[in-house]
């Protein structure tokens, strides 16, 4: 599993990419801004939103040039994230759903045409962890079911079972549970596969059976190192591509790094990338949240978009509060083709349109 480095020349050496677009930044100093998720505006790509985490004050909603359209003030959001298509009555919708640590809940919303978010809970789903923290959604191509999984500080893990109440909201009853070794916070589903993945942020990335019946034993696919993961693991995210290729893409955070592992059984090492300094937009240090979608959304992302969570947010040569990086996916994958890595642009996958593939 562990080999050479992808890269022809040099090993373990990242490549560099800028940003194309910034957001505004986040309205609270110190460590605010975590985790984004992009939504894919179901008629007009270039309408998509980015779906955000202050973890000081509640939720964003960005567009696409980095403006903020919505803020809620709902209390410590920590992650995010989103899925579509969830049966509601007789409508299908697209929904939200984030870890709030000021209730230690999961909170879930209803996303509308224009990306308002609306509280869509029926009873409260809280968890008996001692704090809610890393979050993803998953929607089990195998059953058709919604999921709601959880990371408390601890390395505790929650799975929810959501569904339509009856009353126009959404439930969660607990399916399963069990604990890593260490404090865990990444996480991200791979909905075609069924497969999970949680980043332990001393040790690795692991993977489970993302299915309720799973069990509690993961495999580590990717280790610290040092090389390819430096403490600690942060952000997870799921690049698909058509037939089942595609890239789980790692923030290294003690390396300032975004590791790239290829989606399928081996998960190899690919490569690594940095978001540098550019002439108006600075880089990334120390990233939290980052997420992918491999979709045209207009000019400026015509092969899709990769968003990062910036620590240090630089202004005019002043630290400023924290925002997010938008980076176009194709000024990764030349970059990596330069460099000679096996990591490029993929035929587009509409995440509307997810399909079911053996593990």
């Amino acid at each position: 599993m562990f080999g050479t480095s992808a890269y022809a020349g040099t090993s373990y050496e990242p490549v560099s990419v800028k940003a194309k677009v910034e957001t505004e930044a986040v309205s609270h100093g110190d460590d605010a801004a975590d985790d984004p998720a992009i939504w894919l505006h179901p008629t007009d790509p270039e309408d998509s939103k980015i779906i955000a985490t202050n973890k000081a004050g509640g939720l964003l909603v960005y567009d696409l040039e980095g403006r903020q359209n919505y803020a809620y003030a709902l209390g410590r959001m920590n992650n995010v994230d989103v899925r579509y298509d969830f049966k509601l009555g007789d409508a299908k919708i697209d929904i939200a759903g984030a870890t709030n640590r000021t209730t230690n809940s999961i909170d879930l919303f209803r996303i509308s045409s224009k990306g308002e978010l609306t509280g869509i809970n029926g009873k409260p789903i809280v968890s008996s962890m001692s704090e809610v923290y890393g979050f993803s959604l998953y929607h089990s191509l195998r059953s058709g079911k919604f999921y709601a999984l959880v990371l408390g500080k601890n390395g505790e893990f929650e799975q929810y079972e959501l569904y339509d109440n009856g009353n126009g909201k959404i439930d969660g009853k607990l399916v399963r549970s069990f604990t890593l070794g260490s404090q865990s916070e990444g996480l991200v589903v791979d909905d075609e596969y069924g497969r999970m993945y949680i980043a332990e942020e001393d040790v690795g990335v692991w993977a489970f059976d993302a299915e309720p019946g799973g069990g509690s034993q993961g495999t580590l696919i990717a280790a610290v190192d040092n090389k390819r993961l430096t403490a600690d693991v942060e952000g997870l995210t799921m690049y698909y591509g058509k037939d089942g290729d595609g890239y789980l893409i790692v923030s290294s955070q003690g390396s300032n790094r975004y590791a790239v592992y290829d989606r399928e059984d081996d998960n190899e090492y690919l490569g690594s990338f940095t978001i540098a300094d550019g002439r108006d937009i600075d880089g990334t240090t120390e990233t939290d949240g980052i997420d992918v979608l491999n979709y045209d959304l207009g000019d400026a992302f015509e092969e899709g978009l990769f968003v990062a969570q910036d620590d240090q947010n630089v202004e005019k040569g002043e630290v400023v509060n924290q925002n997010f990086k938008l980076v176009a996916w194709e000024d990764i994958a030349d970059a990596f083709e330069e460099a000679g890595a096996d990591i490029e642009s993929l035929d587009p996958v509409n995440p509307r349109e997810l399909k079911k593939r053996n593990p």
